[in-house]
């Protein structure tokens, strides 16, 4: 846990200036944590063992509840429409928090302005994975094998205008590769079509991975996040190729963040982040999150508040070329 110690210090010690400033401020006995997407994904995982570890650690009672459409714009806007007493938070992401705000021109809320941010809670891996029989192992030999038969293959997704999408799409349009986007209605239909033959790659999380690599109905070919040392501690990526290893500057975060409606009262909002930092900086967290190819995020709110606002421009900045841009 070396790696993550290194992550958590300067956290630490930030959270010991000011514990007399939220000391007296309540944290909410019952807290409902709206999850963007179905049951059984990476960020619903994600946010029930958050919930498991605050309730053994706090006592508090927190409820998840699963709000999917809209590439996470039905759950959030309903998140910031939520009364700002810290009873309702959202499980946002990269994409609720950035990209939505770029590919939906009527979308019903400001992931900046109707935001309270909370923690920043997990990386999740993005993979590109393929059948088991599809004929290439590694990522430099799916490229050649897709460059040499253009149009010839396709690849699923959770969904248009998702970041394992727009992942995709980026690598392929910078390395002018002709493969064709499927877009599912989540994670779990894409990787079933791509077990069943039915699509030869699927981009997702290793969260619904996880059962096929076990029994290798698929194999893993790429990672598209930034390289993190911290991954190598998840055994189904450790040796795998990242995006930025064919191409550099085709990398994208895929983080996952807690948040509360705008004008939460800061002294209530910072007694959260030190709750909830103190289980996500915790081994106990770490360990079950790292095999299910998450790492652990641990930042002050300040920070997490200017990582959101980041997003939000690297999405504007790049995504208005890729398909998954147009809805």
């Amino acid at each position: 846990m070396r790696r993550l110690w290194k992550r958590v210090l300067p956290v630490l010690l930030t959270c010991c200036v000011s514990p007399a400033a939220v000391a007296s401020t309540a944290m909410p006995e019952q807290i409902t944590i709206i999850v963007p997407y179905a049951p059984g994904g990476a960020v619903d995982a994600l946010t029930r063992i958050l919930a498991k570890h605050m309730s053994a650690n706090d006592g508090l009672n927190l409820v998840v509840e699963n709000k999917s459409g809209a590439a996470g714009a039905i759950a959030a806007q309903q998140a910031a429409r939520s009364k700002p007493n810290g009873r309702t938070l959202l499980m946002g992401t990269s994409n609720t928090h950035g990209v939505n705000s770029v590919i939906m021109p009527d979308l019903n809320y400001d992931p900046v302005k109707d935001f309270t941010p909370i923690a920043d809670v997990a990386e999740n891996i993005v993979i590109l994975a393929a059948n088991k029989d599809f004929p290439a192992n590694t990522l430099t030999e799916a490229v050649q094998l897709i460059r040499n038969s253009p149009g010839k293959y396709s690849f699923g997704s959770p969904g248009m205008g998702s970041v394992h999408a727009l992942a995709m799409e980026q690598f392929a349009q910078k390395l002018n590769l002709d493969v064709t986007h499927i877009a599912y209605k989540g994670a779990g239909p894409a990787m079933t079509d791509t077990v069943a033959g039915n699509i030869p790659l699927v981009m997702a999380g290793v969260v619904p991975a996880k059962p096929f690599l076990a029994d290798k109905r698929i194999k893993i070919l790429g990672i598209a996040n930034p390289q993190d040392d911290m991954f190598g501690g998840v055994k189904e990526v450790a040796q795998t190729q990242y995006f930025s290893d064919i191409q550099k500057g085709t990398s994208i975060q895929s983080w996952i963040g807690l948040f509360a409606p705008a004008n939460l009262d800061p002294a209530l909002a910072d007694r959260m982040h030190l709750a909830f930092n103190k289980v996500i900086a915790s081994d106990a967290f770490a360990r079950e999150l790292i095999p299910l190819g998450m790492v652990p995020n641990i930042s002050s709110r300040n920070t997490f508040a200017d990582k959101v606002n980041a997003n939000v421009q690297r999405w504007k900045n790049s995504i208005s070329s890729t398909t998954s841009a147009k809805q």
